[in-house]
C-alpha cells in the first residue's frame, strides 16, 4: 500500500488540473508574480516567479507512448519489443521530457553552469511524470540519487542527481536515502561513444545491504543508453532490493527515433 503522502500528491497535486504547469503555475505566479518577476528562460516573455511559461513548458518536447520498462517510444504495447526480448534489471523508468531542444539546453545549464534555480523546475517536471504511474503500480519504498563521482562533483560544486532528487523526495513523499555507492571513477559516458558506455560503468557501483526488501527509485538527469542506471540498478538488486526503477528528468532517444 502506498503511504499516504504518495497518495495526496498524485491525488491533490496533479488529479485536481490537467497539468503542474496549468492550474498549480497560475496559482503560484499570481502569489508572487509582483515580488519576483522574471522572464521566460525560453522565451523570455513576462513569468511572474516561475522559470518557465505555460505555453513553453507544454510545448518542451516528451516521449509519446512510452515504454513503461525503459522510456523510449513503443509502437504498441506498454512494453518496447527490445525489452521485451532482453528486458533490463529496473522494472520501470519514468522520464519527464524527452533530452532534446530547448529542454537539453536548460539541463546543460543547470548541470554545467551551476544553475541551481533549474532544479525546481526539473524536479516539478519528474514528480508529475512519476505520478502519472498506473494505479496497481506500488510506489518506491524510498528513493536514491545516483552518485556523481567524488572528482566530478569537486569540479562542479554540487551533485546534480542530488539536487533534483530531494526535491522529488519533498514533492512525492517518498523518503530520499543514501546507499548507492561509487567503487571507481569512471570516464565520462557523454565522452564516449554509444557502444563503449557499458563496459566503461561496469561494476563501478555498490549499495548498502539496507536496502534489502524494498522497492527503489534511482534519480539521475538524463538517461541516455541506460548504461550506467543498469550498472547501478544492478547493485541496488545485489544488495538485495525487491525491485528498481529509474527516474530521470529526460531520456535521449537513440538517433533513428523520433517522438
Amino acid at each position: 500500500m502506498s503511504p499516504p503522502s504518495m497518495s495526496n500528491f498524485a491525488d491533490k497535486k496533479f488529479n485536481s488540473a490537467p497539468t503542474w504547469c496549468g492550474t498549480a503555475w497560475n496559482t503560484l505566479a499570481n502569489s508572487c508574480q509582483r515580488a519576483l518577476p522574471q522572464s521566460c528562460a525560453f522565451c523570455v516573455a513576462p513569468c511572474g516567479c516561475a522559470l518557465v511559461c505555460p505555453t513553453c513548458c507544454e510545448a518542451l518536447p516528451r516521449v509519446q507512448s512510452p515504454c513503461h520498462t525503459c522510456a523510449l517510444p513503443a509502437s504498441r504495447d506498454s512494453r518496447c519489443g527490445a525489452c521485451l526480448t532482453r528486458p533490463p534489471p529496473f522494472a520501470a523508468a519514468y522520464a519527464a521530457f524527452v533530452y532534446a531542444f530547448p529542454l537539453d539546453r536548460l539541463l546543460q545549464a543547470f548541470k554545467y553552469g551551476g544553475r541551481l534555480a533549474t532544479a525546481d523546475f526539473l524536479a516539478q517536471a519528474l514528480a508529475e511524470r512519476v505520478a502519472q504511474r498506473e494505479s496497481a503500480t506500488p510506489w518506491p519504498d524510498a528513493l536514491v540519487a545516483l552518485p556523481l563521482s567524488p572528482s566530478r562533483q569537486r569540479q562542479r560544486g554540487f551533485d546534480q542527481a542530488t539536487e533534483i532528487a530531494r526535491r522529488v523526495a519533498r514533492m512525492t513523499g517518498v523518503p530520499m536515502v543514501r546507499g548507492l555507492h561509487r567503487t571507481r571513477d569512471t570516464q565520462a559516458q557523454a565522452a564516449l561513444p554509444w557502444n563503449e558506455r557499458a563496459e566503461n560503468v561496469r561494476g563501478a557501483f555498490a549499495a548498502d545491504p539496507t536496502f534489502a526488501g524494498q522497492r527503489i527509485a534511482i534519480v539521475d538527469d538524463v538517461m541516455t543508453t541506460g548504461a550506467t542506471l543498469t550498472s547501478a540498478a544492478n547493485a541496488v538488486l545485489r544488495s538485495g532490493a525487491r525491485a528498481v526503477e529509474v527516474w530521470a528528468v529526460a531520456r535521449t532517444l537513440p538517433p533513428a527515433q523520433t517522438c
